[in-house]
């Protein structure tokens, strides 16, 4: 917006702080004063929703400040809102014995707004589909992952030192398992004794460094002309080649489709459905179909939201071959049912977003095991846990943007009987990336991820990773 304050030149200022405000200048420090003095300051620092918060708490104390009207009308032309802007000058306009200059001024900002409301309404009624947006990106990026074998939550545990073994054949014919972390095995998996340097073991490689390909669809369709409800469709593809570990390398697919209603300006629906595909080895490993329902509230504190998930996951029966050991994981089909709390806010004239996130989930798991005997006993795994996420996003400039996530997940197998003793499984992740726009059309863009992951699972593992990356974004 091109708003040029000399239309309100300094003489013009002290007219109007004379014949319109006269209540501000009391030398008693009132909560008039307080509340003028903050919403100028604001103004400005060009924080704009600061400074029309105290210019509206203002008026609703005396409606009367005709000054106060007017900055809150330059205010709200600031946050594009023309049509508040216009009405707030015509109450200005109204007042009878308003000088002839401050009248002229202020009828000059009044054709302003409405030029640029004239312009908005315009652009509007040009789109070609006023109901119907599409749009698009595609990423490459280029990094180092030194842990490629690490996988966060439930996700298989990959980096067990049981999967880094090698046989031994004793002289009577019996088979050793000997394994990195430090202990030896019989072909049952049962650990016999410690491994003291009685045999060697062998350092494996996890780091490599990787290309990455990102397509990113979405689809928005407005079902009424005041956009109360709409459709968002989201789909987004990830291809990972590790240039060093290439059976490592991993395929993955995002589909969102989610119905959102507005009820009013408080409270907000909305109901998602989401499809899930991960492909390792160029087998796919993990399917998952998902319902969610949420509820949304806003007020001047932010926006609340509470929401009730259930995801049905299958995890598909793999033949897993690396370089020193080979294993099958058995097929898992897994129910989880969550229940969420989120709570955000932009602050800081929109420049800051805040969000925090509270999980509860309850999980249920089948193991599909060859032998029946054995299913029946052991079928079924019941688990709960307990996730917070956070996020941080700062616009330093329009062009210039970092954000900051971190997660935390601890899944709990005490009341498990699959599992004996307390049996907690954590992990935790810290991601950052940075955002330079160099046009509309082109984004360059800086990664880096530490995650970390601590089982009590299988005699207990410990695993961490930190990944880095860089990249080009084209938006269309």
């Amino acid at each position: 917006m091109n708003l040029n304050f000399k239309f309100i030149n300094q003489l013009t200022c002290y007219v109007l702080l004379i014949f319109l405000t006269p209540q501000v200048l009391s030398n008693e420090q009132t909560e008039v004063d307080k509340l003028f003095t903050l919403g100028m300051t604001q103004s400005k620092s060009n924080n704009w929703l600061e400074a029309k918060d105290a210019f509206e708490s203002l008026l609703q104390l005396n409606a009367n400040l005709h000054r106060a009207r007017v900055e809150l009308a330059t205010v709200y032309m600031h946050l594009n809102e023309h049509d508040l802007s216009i009405a707030q000058f015509d109450k200005v306009l109204s007042v009878t014995n308003l000088p002839e200059n401050v009248r002229k001024n202020i009828l000059n900002l009044k054709i302003q707004a409405l030029t640029e409301l004239n312009q908005k309404l315009a652009a509007q009624v040009n789109k070609k589909d006023n109901n119907s947006t599409f749009k698009g990106s595609a990423e490459i990026g280029l990094g180092y992952d030194d842990n490629v074998r690490f996988s966060f939550g439930d996700y298989f545990l990959e980096d067990d030192p049981y999967y880094d073994s090698y046989y031994v054949e004793l002289s009577d014919g019996t088979l050793l398992i000997i394994a990195n972390d430090g202990y030896v095995y019989d072909m049952d998996g049962n650990q016999l004794f410690k491994n003291d340097g009685q045999y060697e073991t062998t350092n494996v490689k996890k780091g490599s460094q990787f290309n990455e390909l990102r397509l990113n669809l979405h689809h928005k369709y407005a079902f009424n002309s005041d956009k109360n409800i709409t459709w968002n469709n989201a789909l987004n593809f990830k291809k990972t080649n590790n240039v060093d570990l290439q059976t490592y390398s991993k395929f993955q697919i995002k589909l969102d489709s989610e119905i959102n209603w507005k009820l009013n300006k408080e409270i907000e629906m909305s109901y998602l459905a989401h499809y899930r595909l991960l492909q390792r080895d160029s087998q796919t490993q993990v399917q998952s179909y998902g319902l969610e329902a949420s509820l949304a509230y806003y007020n001047a504190l932010g926006k609340w939201q509470i929401g009730f998930n259930w995801m049905d996951r299958i995890y598909e029966e793999s033949f897993i071959e690396r370089d020193i050991y080979a294993y099958i994981f058995d097929e898992v089909k897994s129910n989880t049912r969550n229940l969420s709390l989120a709570w955000s806010k932009l602050f800081l004239n929109n420049d800051l977003f805040l969000l925090a996130k509270f999980d509860y989930l309850d999980i249920n798991e089948q193991t599909q095991y060859p032998d029946f005997d054995y299913y029946d006993q052991y079928s079924n795994s019941d688990h709960t846990g307990i996730k917070y996420s956070s996020s941080i996003i700062y616009s330093f400039t329009p062009d210039l943007k970092l954000s900051l996530t971190m997660l935390s997940l601890t899944l709990d197998y005490t009341d498990d009987f699959t599992y004996s003793g307390d049996q907690q499984d954590k992990s935790s992740a810290i991601k950052s990336k940075l955002i330079y726009s160099l046009n509309d059309r082109f984004d360059i863009f800086l990664v880096a991820e530490k995650t970390k992951r601590d089982s009590d699972q299988y005699e207990g593992i410990q695993s961490d990773k930190f990944l880095f990356k860089a990249g080009v974004r084209l938006n269309f």
